[in-house]
């Protein structure tokens, strides 16, 4: 075995990660606010991992803050806001510039005890209540869903879009979350015109099994004469999802459809399909899943491959953990990368 796998291997299970809620720092009979955050850290070899063809780690950190605010003039309503900043040392420790921490989320809003809350700012993207039925290695993110939405407008990053005004709500159990995406006016294009997000989740149980279906949508559309990469003008994008979980053992499955519309070119067609399956048997878990992104008429996917990861919890939220990443295509071609991914995570 190499040397340095053996070297990330025993790292891994020399190293911990601790996640815990939110930290209550002040609360009144109107008032709340709460401080969360994350320190990550990675080890990484081989060309699937951000290491590429050498051995590399990186540091990356959270921190946020979530308020509420009770009002006088409506009964069962609050302000409710979050700022949410980001960091990675090995690229923000290297900007020239004063800018040292990343927006990840901010918005601001009303919520209402039975009608939701409705919120603008930064949000996070109401596809996620598909995403994460899949999103849950800790070192590694699905990265099938969304392709193609930053050639219309940069300002879209990680799920997020600025200029958004979001509505979530939750009846028995029935969630729906509503986004109509105006922009902000500051990425390198200026190219949105508009976007409109939507989703579904519902969970129901039938003895000890739960069964799990969500459905998303989204549209993004360019402005008239804008100039856009590739000439692309529209965006859209449909996604389903069915997770079962049964005591320790979990399956999810998700499935999608993204066609980016171009000035005077055919349509780029894609779809996708990413699944999880869990396995926890007292203190470990074990992760493993396979995903393609496939564009129609090429003959090897946009992005196909497979994961496993083991956690180890030495704790309530304290894990050990290892990550095997496998790339079998990506741009098209046929490739035969792989990484392990040691990390180590706080979270608060």
């Amino acid at each position: 075995m190499h040397t340095t796998t053996k070297a990330i291997i025993l790292i891994t299970f020399m190293t911990a990660s601790y996640s815990a809620s939110a930290i209550n720092v002040y609360k009144d009979k109107k008032n709340t606010l709460d401080i969360y955050g994350r320190l990550e850290w990675q080890l990484a070899h081989g060309d699937a991992s951000f290491a590429e063809d050498d051995s590399r780690s990186q540091l990356g950190g959270r921190l946020g803050l979530y308020l509420t605010h009770k009002l006088d003039v409506l009964d069962d309503t609050k302000i409710v806001g979050r700022v949410e900043w980001q960091v990675r040392t090995e690229k923000n420790d290297n900007k020239t510039g004063e800018k040292d921490l990343d927006a990840r989320y901010a918005w601001l809003g009303l919520a209402h005890a039975r009608y939701g809350e409705l919120i603008g700012g930064r949000t996070k993207n109401p596809l996620y209540q598909v995403m994460r039925m899949t999103d849950r290695y800790k070192n590694f993110t699905p990265n099938v869903y969304n392709y193609g939405i930053t050639t219309i407008d940069s300002s879209y990053q990680f799920n997020r879009q600025d200029g958004t005004i979001q509505w979530n709500g939750e009846f028995d159990g029935h969630q729906i979350q509503l986004a109509y995406v105006m922009g902000n006016g500051n990425s390198d294009t200026n190219a949105l015109d508009d976007g409109m997000m939507a989703s579904y989740r519902k969970t129901w149980s039938l003895a000890d099994l739960k069964i799990t279906p969500a459905l998303s949508s989204s549209e993004y559309k360019r402005k008239d004469g804008v100039k856009t990469t590739d000439g692309r003008k529209k965006h859209t994008q449909y996604t389903g999802g069915l997770q079962l979980d049964y005591g320790d053992i979990s399956f999810a499955a998700t499935v999608g459809k993204v066609t980016i519309a171009r000035d005077k070119k055919a349509d780029n067609d894609y779809t996708s399909f990413d699944s999880l399956a869990s396995w926890k048997y007292q203190k470990v878990r074990f992760l493993g899943g396979y995903s393609t992104l496939n564009e129609n008429g090429k003959k090897y996917a946009e992005r196909r491959g497979w994961r496993a990861e083991t956690q180890l919890t030495l704790a309530k939220d304290t894990w050990l953990s290892l990550t095997y990443v496998k790339e079998l295509a990506n741009k098209n071609k046929q490739i035969h990368d792989d990484a392990f991914i040691a990390g180590l995570r706080y979270d608060f």
